[in-house]
């Protein structure tokens, strides 16, 4: 969010220098988000934590023995969530670039963690410094790879999102088709099985259709494409993928 801040503050001094060459757009909107999920899923601190139950010696740093693991899981369901936003526009009105525009806008969805069971894989590589492989009983290095299920449980999980998009669009009379892209900060929210808050940078990608009523009125439906790299987003498991969603909205919107 304190990334954005800079970039928020060019966008209104950018407006203020072209006086009489914008035009102005400010619109809510809602709709469904759909498909999400978490994809590439790991769970460093979970792994973490059953590996040095496996080999409890790792637990004396003084010994110099070192513990390697990756604990990974398959795709996270997430439910389908309403959506709800508002964006502030403005498109040149210079000829040769009323193309051109840009937005600033926030939304907000619920797409809450699905009970489910997830396939997991756990590679661990142990290597004793002070203690004789004979000892263990073992080859040195110890490589185990080790497979199973989790069960996950329903768990809340809210996604707000402030982002700014450049937009090209067709300059119809009556039509504007339209696509754009951006950048946002993703702020993670949840409670349950995965308790922890977080804010991650992401991409938002859009592409819709407007439709001018009047002069100073239109209506208009979009879709959007989510996409951001959530990182040990709580201290029990360190959830760690992949966010992607899509997004369909409708809205309304006054030109001035």
């Amino acid at each position: 969010a304190v990334i954005l801040i800079p970039t928020l503050l060019g966008f209104f001094c950018l407006s203020s220098v072209v006086p009489g060459y914008a035009e102005w757009s400010v619109a809510g909107y809602g709709g469904l988000s759909t498909g999400p999920k978490l994809t590439d899923v790991t769970m460093p601190v979970y792994g973490q934590r059953l590996a040095e139950a496996q080999f409890p010696t790792t637990t004396d740093y003084r010994s110099g023995d070192k513990l390697t693991q990756n604990f990974k899981t398959s795709d996270i369901s997430l439910k389908n969530s309403p959506i709800f936003g508002a964006k502030v526009a403005y498109f040149l009105d210079d000829p040769s670039l009323k193309w051109l525009g840009f937005e600033v806008e926030a939304f907000t969805s619920k797409p809450n963690i699905k009970q489910q069971k997830l396939d997991t894989t756990h590679d661990i590589t142990f290597s004793p410094a002070s203690t004789s492989c004979f000892d263990l009983g073992t080859d040195c290095p110890t490589t185990v790879n080790q497979k199973g299920q989790l069960s996950v449980m329903d768990a809340s999980l809210r996604v707000s999102t402030l982002a700014v998009n450049v937009v090209a669009r067709y300059p119809g009379e009556f039509l504007q088709p339209y696509v754009g892209v951006g950048v946002g900060a993703f702020y993670f929210k949840g409670s349950g099985q995965f308790d922890g808050r977080q804010v991650y940078p992401g991409l938002n990608a859009l592409a819709g259709l407007r439709l001018l009523v009047t002069e100073e009125w239109g209506i208009f439906v979009e879709g959007k494409y989510n996409l951001a790299n959530v990182s040990n987003f709580d201290p029990g498991f360190g959830l760690s993928g992949t966010y992607s969603v899509f997004h369909f909205v409708t809205g309304l919107a006054y030109h001035f």
